[in-house]
């Protein structure tokens, strides 16, 4: 199976083959960062991350929902969801000056 080079845009001379757990890791979270931006892998990514729970396992991330949507698809259980990454300004400076969102308080 090939590897999806579009996802290495840094690399001058992207893996053909990856040989680790940290390769595989980087790999899966370079894939999940694309899918969660909508760019959906490849039928090769999906049979080839059937193979690789033990990455999924040992490397989580828990702020995307592509790793989620994987891990749900594989039936592999649920991990903790970590906080999206994606987090407008306003609401971030809102936090660090001590403004709360009213409509959070209702039930």
């Amino acid at each position: 199976m090939s590897l999806d080079q579009t996802v290495y845009p840094e690399e001058r001379q992207p893996p053909v083959e990856l040989s680790t757990p940290e390769a595989k890791a980087d790999y899966v979270q370079r894939i999940c960062a694309a899918f969660d931006f909508g760019i959906v892998p490849d039928r090769a990514d999906w049979e080839r991350f059937r193979e690789w729970k033990a990455i999924f396992d040992a490397f989580p991330l828990a702020h995307s929902p592509a790793y989620h949507t994987f891990r749900s698809w594989y039936g592999w259980g649920p991990v903790a969801r970590g906080p999206c990454g994606l987090v407008p300004p306003w609401r971030v400076q809102d936090l660090r000056e001590g403004r709360t969102d009213p409509c959070e308080d209702r039930v």
